[in-house]
């Protein structure tokens, strides 16, 4: 039994020392977060503008919205959201999108355009914690683009970009450890 519970306890050991960061997220800290992470803003940059004119706004507020869910999720099971008295806030930029199949705009303004047709999807995301004086906590950057090109045959119109969205979320949570469990 002794012997079982030293294999198990080595294969614990072992496994959380091969685990390696996801290669996609970088994150700068300059200090530690202290309290409540709020999401603040959720802004694109002039490529994603740029993209607007031919995705629609309407799929520019359904990504913010994704990505907002995402965030609130991870931060929420991570216990980093609405638990403790300092609010810090999150700004995010979306960076870069790009659908796995045409939007609804792309389909009605071009001719060529077909949902069956498929590309490979995802996202570029930075986002920046900025504490409650205003002083940036951290930075965070992540791109994560499908490198499979498998034939996408059960994916949706943004399936790519919001498993990078998920991604991004988790990975922030992850990065930020241990939740202060608030101060009375």
């Amino acid at each position: 039994m002794r012997t079982l519970v030293c294999v198990l306890a080595l294969s614990c050991l072992t496994a959380g020392s091969l685990a390696q960061p996801d290669p996609a997220f970088q994150a700068e800290f300059r200090s530690e977060a202290t309290g409540s992470i709020e999401i603040g803003r959720i802004g694109f940059s002039e490529l994603v503008r740029t993209k607007a004119d031919s995705l629609g706004e309407a799929e520019l507020a359904r990504l913010s919205g994704y990505l907002r869910s995402d965030l609130e999720r991870s931060l929420i099971s991570a216990n980093w959201h609405g638990v403790a008295v300092r609010e810090t806030v999150l700004d995010i930029t979306i960076l870069d999108v790009v659908p796995n199949r045409p939007t609804m705009q792309q389909i009605q303004e071009l001719d060529t355009a077909h949902y069956s047709a498929h590309a490979n999807g995802g996202a570029a995301l930075s986002a920046r914690l900025v504490n409650a004086d205003g002083s940036v906590i951290a930075e965070f950057r992540y791109d994560w683009f499908n490198p499979d090109p498998g034939s996408g045959a059960a994916a949706g119109v943004w399936t790519d970009t919001r498993l990078a969205f998920q991604g991004f979320a988790e990975s922030i949570a992850d990065s930020l450890g241990v939740a202060p469990g608030p101060h009375s």
